[in-house]
């Protein structure tokens, strides 16, 4: 069974623009100096900032200090704006390995607890996806589901949820934790596959199927995901010995990821 592992359930967005990442971050055990270690890292990106046009213009020229100021800019756009989305697209082309060195260098850089949750979160939707799960595994214990906001809580369990059933966990705890997700956000049709493949698992292969048809419910999907789509919409028609709905259906995962 393969788990889509999604941040923002899923890989979560790391974009500081979007208002449900900005959490408080208590039930991440992060070091107490968590905080001065984010304003550190904004400090010392000033400081460097400010010292480029200033260094390149001594070296080189007054010309050279405008050049600089732009390229201090360009470097602060780059990381705040460039990297997160180009880091999600990655992700939603399937480039799991790309996505999450990107993921972990804004988790590095980052300047706010939420920031670095969201980079933490998407790595390990990353790890889930590419079938890292002992790795995915390790990244998702250090977060304390209660502490999180729901944007962050959401992805945590749809995760959790993957990695138990890839790696032979009890289905119904699965189901139990995508259920939780499912019920703060029922509009993500990530979380509803994770939830369609937890049914499958406990052999409830009509509720499977009917959450599989939902999700196109919000418009269409990315091709990855519209691919997994189809392929748990063969198996469940195999279980339901219905083997020429499932051959259609495998037929359009194989066009959708032509």
């Amino acid at each position: 069974m393969r788990c889509r592992g999604r941040s923002r359930a899923f890989a979560t967005r790391s974009d500081t623009v979007y208002p449900e990442q900005a959490a408080a971050g208590r039930g991440v055990r992060y070091p107490g100096q968590v905080a001065a270690r984010h304003a550190g890292r904004l400090a010392g990106w000033a400081v460097v900032s400010a010292l480029i046009p200033v260094l390149l213009g001594s070296a080189l020229g007054r010309p050279w200090i405008g050049i600089g100021a732009v390229l201090a800019i360009a470097a602060t756009m780059w990381l705040v704006l460039w990297l997160p989305r180009t880091a999600h697209a990655a992700f939603e082309a399937a480039r799991y390995p790309r996505a999450a060195r990107r993921y972990r260098v804004i988790a590095a850089l980052a300047f706010t607890s939420a920031r670095e949750r969201a980079a933490v979160l998407s790595r390990a939707g990353c790890d889930v996806a590419a079938g890292r799960f002992a790795a995915a595994e390790r990244l998702l214990a250090g977060f304390d589901g209660e502490g999180l906001d729901p944007a962050e809580r959401v992805t945590w369990l749809n995760n959790r949820a993957c990695v138990a059933l890839e790696t032979g966990g009890d289905p119904r705890g699965a189901l139990d934790l995508v259920e939780q997700a499912v019920a703060l956000r029922p509009d993500v049709p990530a979380v509803q596959h994770t939830r369609a493949i937890a049914l499958i698992a406990l052999g409830r292969f009509d509720d499977a199927i009917g959450v599989l048809e939902a999700m196109r419910a919000g418009g269409e999907l990315s091709p990855a995901l519209e691919a997994m789509r189809c392929r748990e919409l063969a198996r469940a028609w195999d279980h339901k010995g219905q083997p020429d709905y499932a051959a259609d259906y495998r037929d359009r995962a194989r066009l959708v990821t032509r």
